[in-house]
């Protein structure tokens, strides 16, 4: 215990409180800002949809992209209050979903609010 009367912030805060903080998770570099044409891609509002349901819409849309032959995907989940589903989606965990549905598709953005998913050739 810290002695009051020479470091009284010591003794009302104790030891932890500078502690350092962490940096954040880097992001994935082959996802970051690849620009494309998204011009005829099909549209998907996520606005009102929980993380788990949009999670479960996302790859619902991704499997029918794939099986109807369509051009892409345009997912549209805001960038101020749909954060946790453009983390998701960015992050690297839409990808990794990807690749264990053992689907062939690219995920890219270039701007906030929306990102797009578009089968590999």
């Amino acid at each position: 215990m810290a002695n009051r009367k020479y470091n009284l912030d010591k003794y009302l805060h104790g030891k932890n409180h500078h502690k350092r903080q962490g940096n954040p998770a880097p992001r994935r570099a082959y996802m970051s800002g690849i620009p494309g044409d998204d011009s005829n891609f099909k549209m998907v509002d996520l606005h009102h949809l929980a993380l788990h349901t949009a999670q479960q819409r996302i790859k619902d849309e991704i499997r029918d992209m794939l099986s109807d032959g369509l051009p892409g995907v345009k997912f549209i989940h805001g960038s101020t209050n749909g954060t946790r589903i453009q983390d998701w989606m960015r992050d690297g965990s839409l990808e990794q979903s990807i690749d264990s549905l053992n689907l062939n598709a690219k995920v890219w953005f270039n701007r906030d609010g929306v990102t797009c998913v578009e089968p590999t050739r």
